[in-house]
C-alpha cells in the first residue's frame, strides 16, 4: 500500500470545478447547497469546514474522478468504466466473447509490436496502456453481465 497523503486529494478535489468546467456556483446549484458553503468544504485551508461523504460522491459523480484515481492508487486498484451488454441470449455471449478476444489481442500485440526493438518509448507505453484498458473494460463488462446475470437466473429459481 502506497503512503497516503490528505494534503494531495485535498487539493485535488478544490481543483475540481475547475478542472471539469464547471463554475462552483452551479456545482453547488446542482448539489443543492449553498455556494459559500460548499466554497468553504472545498477550500483546502479552510479547517472548520469539513466535505462530507456525500458531497464528495457527489462531485465524484461529476467530475474527471482524478480523486478516486487517487485513492485507488493508495490501495493498489484501479477503477474500470464499464459498458454492459444486457446478455440475454447465446448469441449476446457469443458476441460478448469475440469482443474480449478482439481487445485482448490488440493489446497483446500492440505491447508485442513496442518490445521487439526491445525499448519501450513514452509513446508506445500510452499506447499499451489505452489497449491494455480496453481490454480490461472488456473483462469487466463480462463480471458484471456474469453477475446480472446471475441474479436473473436466481429470481428464475426461487
Amino acid at each position: 500500500m502506497k503512503i497516503f497523503n490528505p494534503s494531495v486529494l485535498v487539493e485535488m478535489i478544490y481543483e475540481t470545478p475547475g478542472r471539469i468546467g464547471k463554475s462552483l456556483r452551479s456545482l453547488a446549484h446542482e448539489m443543492g447547497v449553498d455556494d459559500k458553503y460548499l466554497s468553504r468544504q472545498l477550500h483546502p485551508e479552510d479547517t472548520g469546514a469539513k466535505l462530507g461523504v456525500v458531497d464528495f460522491v457527489f462531485l465524484l459523480s461529476c467530475s474527471d474522478l482524478k480523486p478516486l484515481d487517487y485513492i485507488e492508487s493508495i490501495f493498489d486498484r484501479v477503477a474500470i468504466q464499464i459498458n454492459t451488454k444486457n446478455v440475454l441470449q447465446r448469441e449476446d455471449w457469443l458476441t460478448h466473447i469475440a469482443g474480449i478476444s478482439k481487445e485482448a489481442g490488440e493489446a497483446v500485440s500492440e505491447l508485442a509490436t513496442a518490445v521487439a526493438d526491445n525499448k519501450l518509448t513514452a509513446q508506445e507505453v500510452r499506447k499499451c496502456k489505452k489497449e491494455t484498458y480496453e481490454a480490461l473494460q472488456a473483462l469487466a463488462a463480462l463480471w458484471q453481465d456474469l453477475k446480472q446475470y446471475e441474479r436473473e437466473i436466481g429470481k428464475c429459481e426461487k
